[in-house]
This record gives structure tokens, sequence and C-alpha cells, in this order.
């Protein structure tokens, strides 16, 4: 008995001289202890997990309130620096050859996609990914698959003519994983065809969306639910751990299907024919890829690689066309300025609606209001210091190597100086000279790191607001808050009890 209390106070006396150095570190040893910031927040992650989790999501919008009393340099964890200066972004994200840009360790890991491209923590890694895919993802590779997209908005003029009233988050995230599924695996899910089935999809990565904030900060309960027998992970995995898990069997039923018939030695007919009309899958053109070592291409990997693609391929486009689609219905002078470009200019097909400047600047509105990816999206240096100075005092600061930088979106893209009433959905300020606006454009982050899917996206943008403009709809029951960028799961996320954005279409008699 005398020797467990002996032990548990070596114990006690072991875990007290161990915070306490970490304390003493943080605050005032460590390279970053004399930047401006709460002293909280240098001191431990828990000032960070409570705006994560018990707020929820709000961290981003304390980060900017933050920068209001410490202005540019705030250093929001005791490892992590956030940056509010938009003329840093080139820096940071874009510093041109020779300089690299690794990914936060740590801030990879609330998706469990590790060994995706977004997963890729390592410069070299990252690019070897990249390189890859980019062929699938040029704006040349979308151009020639461009049928595809114009059939799947042919699919959304039939549900706007067979309904009178219709929930759009749901139509618009049908037709992005329809597309993107079809890009993925050389086949559509068919989601427009079955609005209830992509309702239930939809929420379902609502859910996996909503747990990324309790994943990051505890990812080992997910990685201990994962290790139960499923009848017992079943009574206690939270919804969101479950719809995560749930999806990624779909995904890697697709992979093993993509796998095995290269280990057959041949494909299957219709997959043989569906090659012969259009470009081949991405999956089957990666299962065969000489720019990727076999290491590249196990199972695992490659179904990492496809819930990535397939998440983002998916939300990205559906954010910003609901957002899009909302925001021309309640503004509705900017609803007639695109129809009146669309009827001068018409044309269904992706590379005449590349031409036309307002359809254009509508998709960038949207896409800066849908904020793309709302977390910090951290950089680090792995082999040089960086600098700053802030030009309103002068002081210069230096980020040593491994010093997690970042610059959320919210600080670029809801910058009155760059932005004028930043959340006002105008597509006026992106025309003549605001055509420069687009380097402060973060939707798709910057650099090589940037978003793969940026043409992808842009061009279903393109082809369904062509489509939707068409009809006459009216908001039902909906309201700024169901489009509005109010938490922060990685993506904007609106009222947390939204239904989506509801209309009802109008019939001219």
């Amino acid at each position: 008995m005398a020797m467990h209390y002996f032990l548990a106070q070596v114990a006690f006396a072991l875990l007290a001289s161990y915070i306490l150095k970490t304390c003493i570190y943080r605050l005032f040893l460590s390279p970053l202890s004399r930047l401006p910031g709460p002293k909280l927040a240098a001191l431990t992650y828990w000032y960070e997990c409570y705006y994560d989790v018990i707020k929820p999501a709000q961290y981003v919008f304390k980060i900017k309130s933050l920068h209001d009393q410490y202005r540019p340099v705030v250093r929001i964890s005791p490892t992590e620096v956030s940056i509010a200066d938009p003329k840093y972004l080139e820096t940071l994200y874009a510093p041109g050859s020779g300089h690299k840009r690794d990914k936060d360790s740590e801030k990879v890991k609330a998706l469990g996609i590790n060994s995706s491209i977004g997963g890729a923590v390592a410069h070299d890694l990252h690019r070897r990914r990249r390189d890859a895919l980019n062929p699938f993802f040029s704006h040349s590779s979308i151009v020639k698959r461009a049928r595809t997209i114009e059939e799947k908005a042919r699919k959304l003029e039939t549900i706007f003519e067979m309904t009178s009233e219709v929930n759009l988050s749901d139509v618009y995230f049908g037709f992005a994983n329809d597309i993107v599924n079809e890009f993925c695996f050389g086949h559509s899910t068919n989601l427009l065809d079955d609005l209830a089935l992509a309702n239930i999809k939809r929420e379902n990565v609502d859910g996996v969306l909503r747990s990324v904030k309790f994943n990051f900060h505890f990812s080992w309960v997910r990685d201990l639910m994962r290790r139960l027998p499923s009848n017992i992970a079943r009574r206690f995995i939270p919804s969101g751990i479950g719809d995560m898990i749930r999806f990624r069997i779909s995904i890697r039923q697709e992979i093993e299907k993509v796998l095995s018939q290269n280990r057959d030695g041949n494909d299957s007919d219709a997959l043989t024919k569906a090659e012969d009309r259009n470009p081949p899958s991405i999956f089957h053109e990666l299962r065969n890829s000489p720019k990727l070592p076999a290491s590249e291409k196990s199972a695992q990997r490659l179904e990492d690689e496809a819930t990535l693609l397939v998440m983002a391929g998916t939300q990205s486009a559906q954010l910003s066309l609901t957002l899009a689609h909302y925001h021309l219905l309640a503004n509705p002078s900017v609803m007639a300025k695109l129809r009146e470009e669309l009827t001068s200019h018409p044309s269904e097909t992706l590379a005449e609606l590349d031409k036309l400047p307002y359809l254009n600047a509508v998709i960038q509105e949207a896409h800066r209001l849908s904020f793309g990816l709302t977390g910090r999206n951290a950089r680090v240096c792995p082999d040089e210091s960086l600098h700053y100075i802030d030009e309103a005092t002068g002081r210069r600061y230096t980020f040593p190597p491994g010093t997690s930088l970042s610059i959320s979106t919210l600080l670029v893209h809801a910058n009155e100086d760059i932005f004028p009433e930043p959340f006002t959905f105008d597509p006026e300020r992106w025309l003549g000279a605001g055509a420069g606006l687009r380097k402060y454009q973060m939707a798709f982050s910057k650099g090589p790191r940037a978003c793969i899917g940026m043409h992808l996206a842009n061009a279903e943008m393109a082809v369904a607001m062509a489509a939707m403009a068409r009809w006459n709809m009216r908001l039902l029951d909906t309201g700024y808050e169901d489009v509005a960028f109010l938490h922060d799961y990685h993506i904007a996320t609106p009222k947390l009890d939204s239904k989506g954005v509801r209309v009802s279409i109008v019939r001219t008699s």
C-alpha cells in the first residue's frame, strides 16, 4: 500500500514537473513567446478547443476579433500564428520555385485521409501526388468532359419542370455528386433521379463535417471506435463518426472494384465501351499511372484520395451553387443582369459560357462568399525563416523554420479594404478593373497547393446557372441564415438546424 502511494506521488510529481516545464517554455522560451496574442492561447490548445467544440466551430471568428485587438500578427495556439495581411498571401501560399511549403501535420488529421493529396504534409510528396492528378483537372480536360456536365444540367431542368417545390441544396448536392463520381469511377450515382436519397446523403456528409472539430481535438476517439467490433462500436459511436465510417465503406467498395478489374487482367465490357466514349475515369488511370510507385496505389491510399475528391468535389460546387442561386433570387436586379447576358449570348455549351463576363463575375462572388476551406489551412516552411513587417508600426517579425502560419479565407474575403460591404453579394466588383481582385480569391487557396478541382467547380457552376436562370422561382421558408457563414466546419456552415435552400417554381400562364 505504501509502495502504491509512493509511486502515485512520483507520478504526480513527474506530471506536475512536465506541465510546469511546458508552461514555462510556451510562455517565455518559445520562439513565438514575444508575439502578440492572448496568453491562454499561447499556453494551451484547450483555448482553441473551447471555441471549436463548445461554442461550437467559432474559433475562426474569434481569431478575426483577436486581429482587431492585436492587429496583423497573432499567436493563436502554442505553435501557430495567424496573419491578417492579404499582401502576405503570395509569400505564404505561392512563394515561387525553390521555396517549399509543407502543411501543418496536426491540421490534416481531422478527416482521417492522411494519404490523400490534401493529407500530404511534405511539399515533395504533395507534388508527386498532384502531378498524377493534374491531367484530369486541367481546363482542357474539363472541357473534354463537358458533355457529362451538360447532360446533368439538362436533368436539373427536368426536375424544375416536373415539380412545384424543391430543395436546391439537395438538387445541387446530387448534381455535383453525380458528376464527381462519373469523373472518379466512370459511372454516376444518379442522385438527381432520387432527391430523397440525395437529401439523406447530404445530411450524412453534413454530419461527417460537423464531427471534424471533435475529431481534430480528440482523434483518439475516432481511432478507438474504428478498432472496436461493429456491434459494440454501434452503441457508443457519435453520429458524425458513424456517418464517416459508412461513407468510407462506400468509397472502399468503389476502389476495390477498380483494383479487382486490374487484378483480373481485363475490365468489364461496359467500362471498356465507356472509356471509348469518354476520357478514362480518374481511378482507373491512377491504377495504371507510371507517375506513382506501387506504394501510392495501395487500396488504402486510393481510398483516402477518393474520399477527399468525392467529398470536396461534391461540397464545394454544391455550396457555391446553392449560395449563388439564393442570392440571385434574393436580389432580382442581379438575376435580371445575368438573364440579360444569357439571352444576348444564348448557348448551353461550356466553351461559350466561359466567355460571359457577368456569369463569371457571379461565379467569383459565389466562391468568395462560400469561403472555400474556412479553416486556417496553415503552412510550414521547413527550411527557411520567414519575415513579416507590419507597415503600420514598422515592427519586423521573424518566424523560424517549422512555424505554423496561416491566413484564413475569412480574413481576406471579409476585408473591407479589398471588398467593401464584404457580406453583400455584388458581382459587379469583379468586372473591369475588378479583375485584379482575383489575386485575393482564396476559395481554392493559392499556389502549388491550390484546390485541384477549381476548373471543374467553375464549369459546373457555369452550366448549372445557365440552366437554372431560365426558371422563375421564389424562396420558400428560406432566409439568409440558410446560406450564411456562421460556423467553421472546414466549410462555411449556416445555422445548424437549416433545412437547406427551398424554393417554389413559378409557372407562367
